[in-house]
């Protein structure tokens, strides 16, 4: 089973399971032509040492922010506003690199993704819902490397997969779940999306129809229930 965990809320998230580090690598990429915003000084930073700017980009969406005045980085608060005058995103700087929260949001004025920052790399958690306030994803980030189990969720709210990762890759066991909360599939990833060892697949009532072996994404079949449908 190729993990689902890759988040969509770009249309990068292409093999169903390079969803989220395709994604999220987008995101960082995209951030850093973003600039910055704010009302609060930075640290050690007087606010007579700030100004305000208040520019309108491409998009016509307007991105306010305090900079320093000796070398105009950015400190302290950002915010982006559509042409419409619907916040778009917030996030906090410092020294011109992203230093905690930053959170985007659907046009109508949800939240999408809220995740953390520490220099300008990711860390700590990282949240993305969706249109409507349903969680979607959740997982941590430690020195910008996506590690520990990442959640994903049915729209309904109903636990869709865990996925274990270490190195910004799925690493060691995941389990899936129907949306009616039976078992799905369980075994293990190595290096990335690709099951190694043991791989069971399960019906929707949550019985066990298949038993497969796996080498780094090679699976073969070694048992299946008479009269199982994939």
């Amino acid at each position: 089973m190729k993990s689902q965990m890759r988040f969509q809320i770009l249309s990068t998230y292409s093999k169903t399971s390079g969803y989220i580090v395709a994604g999220l690598l987008l995101l960082l990429t995209l951030f850093a032509a973003c600039s910055g915003q704010g009302s609060s000084p930075g640290k050690g930073v007087a606010e007579n040492e700030l100004e305000v700017v208040e520019k309108t980009d491409a998009y016509g969406n307007t991105e306010r922010f305090t900079r320093r005045l000796d070398n105009y980085a950015k400190e302290g608060k950002y915010s982006k506003m559509s042409p419409e005058g619907n916040l778009l995103e917030t996030a906090e700087f410092y020294n011109d690199s992203l230093n905690g929260a930053r959170v985007i949001y659907y046009e109508n004025g949800d939240t999408q993704i809220v995740e953390h920052y520490e220099g300008g790399t990711f860390a700590g958690p990282y949240q993305a819902y969706y249109e409507g306030g349903q969680l979607e994803l959740e997982g941590s980030y430690t020195a910008n490397s996506m590690e520990g189990t990442w959640k994903r969720y049915y729209p309904s709210g109903q636990l869709m997969e865990e996925v274990s990762f270490q190195d910004n890759q799925e690493n060691g066991p995941f389990v899936e779940y129907h949306e009616n909360g039976k078992l799905k599939a369980e075994g293990y990833y190595k290096e990335g999306d690709n099951e190694h060892g043991l791989l069971k697949i399960y019906d929707e009532t949550g019985e066990l129809v298949k038993t497969m072996n796996c080498q780094h994404g090679v699976c073969r079949t070694v048992w299946e229930k008479e009269g199982a449908t994939d």
